[in-house]
Parts: C-alpha cells; sequence; structure tokens
C-alpha cells in the first residue's frame, strides 16, 4: 500500500505520521485494509475544507485521504480505525447508529497504537 504526504511548509503539522498510519494499518484486520490501494496525508487543513470529517475514503479510486493537520493525533487515529471499520464492514447504516458499536469494535486496535511509541 503506498502512503503519500502532502508538501506544506509551515505549521500546523500531521497529527499522524506516516510510521504511524502504516502501524495503524498492519494492527487492524486484512478485511479493513484490503480495499484500500492508497492513504493520502493531505496538505489541507480540515479545518479550511468544506468536508464533514478529516479521514475521507473514496471508493472509485481506493483512496483513503487523511487531513490531519492540526488536530489531535488520538482523534485522528480513531477516525481512521472507524473509516477502516466502516469499509471492511461494507456498512448500510448511518455513522451515527454505529458509532456505539464502533467504539467496541476498534477499542483493541486503539489500545494497540496507544502502546506504540515513536
Amino acid at each position: 500500500m503506498r502512503i503519500v504526504i502532502g508538501k506544506f511548509s509551515s505549521e500546523p503539522f500531521h497529527a499522524l505520521s506516516k510510521k504511524e498510519v502504516s502501524l495503524l494499518l498492519k494492527i487492524v484486520p486484512q478485511e479493513w485494509a484490503e480495499h484500500v490501494s492508497s492513504v493520502v496525508l493531505s496538505s489541507k487543513i480540515f479545518k479550511k475544507t468544506k468536508l464533514v470529517k478529516p479521514v475521507e475514503y473514496t471508493a472509485t479510486t481506493k483512496q483513503l485521504t487523511i487531513y490531519s493537520r492540526g488536530l489531535v493525533r488520538d482523534d485522528i487515529a480513531t477516525q481512521l480505525l472507524y473509516e477502516l471499520a466502516l469499509i471492511g464492514a461494507q456498512a448500510k447504516e448511518t455513522q451515527s447508529e454505529q458509532a456505539c458499536d464502533l467504539n467496541t469494535v476498534i477499542k483493541p486496535y486503539m489500545d494497540k497504537f496507544l502502546k506504540a511509541r515513536f
């Protein structure tokens, strides 16, 4: 899987590094990540976009885009795990209906991620 980092020259920096994204993709079940061919750490600042969430998946290109500049590391890691779980499950319900179930599903992977040191 290809991980690309968008270029920028000023703060704020990305909440997750390339190594951290790679770790998250390795610790989740294979079925969660198999539909993702590339990950982009976007140079855009999430607050300046019109996006609803900082992690966006495009099924047609199999690209996962992360808008993490200036955001909190743990929050972005959680959002990335949510998105991977949704991709893997190919859920048809709304995210708000799944929120409590997703927390249970991603908890062991978030715990593993938080224990890792970079």
